[in-house]
This record gives structure tokens, C-alpha cells and sequence, in this order.
């Protein structure tokens, strides 16, 4: 971890500075090109998601997946559910979602993808993404009442909307808040951060070796401990 810590401290405003879009909080979701891909299949989207909300209690918070979102959330009103993590595919749960994963997989610069889903009252503390290299676009899947659901990012509020990408740069210090009685769930899309040559290649070439750092070793780990109790796997 002191390693992570030292490179992304080092690259973060290096990236940001040879970022082809620009160095911004938030981003014109145009620059994301698969928004409108996205937008045109939310009724799908929504769709599958809400068939996975059917097993809600058996989802597990997000913190006993990953050990390092403690200091975030110790309760269990964070949870996810994975398709795709640094490149590496959930195959039992995409199988729960193919249209939505389908979407995904036509645009490949998205290397990252699940549902975050905060419950009733939940807030995320204000903190930092783990790494440059990659910019954050959200997708509003469920959002129970419009106005009352928002993340801030460097001051500055997003309320997500049913069926609309916000595209934001998570490296700045962001916080997020639901203040409804119900379940809010967007779709998390971690999304290659276009950098000019060569900081391009160096990027790809440290998410391609991240499968080696404990920050995605231990979470892979709980999860297919996760999906044997999920999916009855060894029963």
C-alpha cells in the first residue's frame, strides 16, 4: 500500500496535466462516448437492476468485500454488485445483467463496472479515488426522488437523475448523499482517463499488473467467497 500511495501521489498531476480532456471536477458527459449508449438502454438497464434488488439482503456490504472502504462505510447501507473490476469479469453476475453488460462491453475504456447501492440515509464521507489514471462516470438507475440524491465533487453538487451519466474526475475529494427513505442505485463506471502519449502506455501498463496489489487481491478473494454463498456454488 505505501508503494500504491507513493506512484499514485507522484503520477495524479502528471495525469491530470497530460489528461486530453482537460483537468476538471466535473466533464461534459458528451467526452464519455458510451453516455449515449448508456441513456438509450436505460429502460433495460433499470430492468435487470431491479431484478437483482430482489436479493437485496443477500448482497454484501461493500466493506467486507473491500477492507479498504471502512473508513468510508461500517454499516450495511453500501453495498455493490460487480461486473467488472480492473478488467477482470464477474461472469456469474454478468449473467444477471447481459443487456447492460452488453452495453459495457462496446466501449472497452470502461475497465470498471457495478451498482453501488446506498441505502435509506446514507451518506459517503468526503474522500479521495485511489487512482489517477482513470476517470468516474455514473449512470442514475434508481433515484427515488429526484433533488434528494447528490455527490459533490470539489464543492461542487451533482443530483443524479433516473436515466442520466454525470462524468467527474473522482481523485477529487468527493462526498455522496442520499436523503430519501429508499434505496438509491447508480451504475459506477471507472473509465480509462485519455492521456497524451506516453503517459497513455503507462497508465494501461500499471492497470494491467494492479491484479497484483492487496487493494484488488483481497477483495477478489472475498468476492468468489461471496458468490459461493449467492449462487449455492459447492451445495
Amino acid at each position: 500500500m505505501a508503494f500504491q500511495d507513493w506512484l499514485e501521489r507522484t503520477l495524479k498531476p502528471r495525469f491530470r496535466h497530460e489528461c486530453r480532456i482537460g483537468d476538471h471536477p466535473f466533464f461534459d458527459k458528451t467526452l464519455f462516448p458510451a453516455t449515449a449508449d448508456l441513456e438509450a438502454a436505460y429502460p433495460e438497464i433499470r430492468a435487470e437492476v431491479e431484478k437483482v434488488l430482489e436479493r437485496y439482503d443477500e448482497l454484501t456490504p461493500f466493506q467486507e468485500i473491500s477492507p479498504d472502504q471502512l473508513n468510508l462505510s461500517n454499516d450495511d447501507r453500501w453495498k455493490m454488485f460487480f461486473l467488472k473490476a480492473a478488467g477482470i469479469r464477474f461472469k456469474r453476475n454478468i449473467q444477471q445483467m447481459p443487456k447492460t453488460m452488453a452495453v459495457i462491453d462496446k466501449h472497452p475504456t470502461i475497465c470498471s463496472a457495478y451498482l453501488s447501492i446506498l441505502g435509506a440515509r446514507k451518506s459517503l464521507p468526503p474522500h479521495e479515488g485511489p487512482w489517477s489514471g482513470i476517470l468516474r462516470a455514473h449512470m442514475g438507475v434508481i433515484i427515488p426522488r429526484e433533488g434528494r440524491c447528490h455527490i459533490r465533487v470539489d464543492g461542487k453538487p451533482y443530483y443524479w437523475r433516473n436515466g442520466e451519466v454525470v462524468f467527474f474526475d473522482d481523485t477529487y475529494m468527493h462526498e455522496a448523499h442520499n436523503e430519501t427513505d429508499e434505496l438509491r442505485v447508480v451504475l459506477f463506471m471507472d473509465v480509462l482517463r485519455p492521456l497524451y502519449f506516453p503517459w497513455n502506455l503507462i497508465n494501461r501498463t500499471i492497470l494491467r499488473l494492479a491484479w497484483l496489489l492487496p487493494y484488488i487481491r483481497e477483495p477478489l478473494k472475498r468476492h468468489k467467497e461471496w458468490e459461493k454463498s449467492f449462487y449455492g456454488i459447492g451445495k
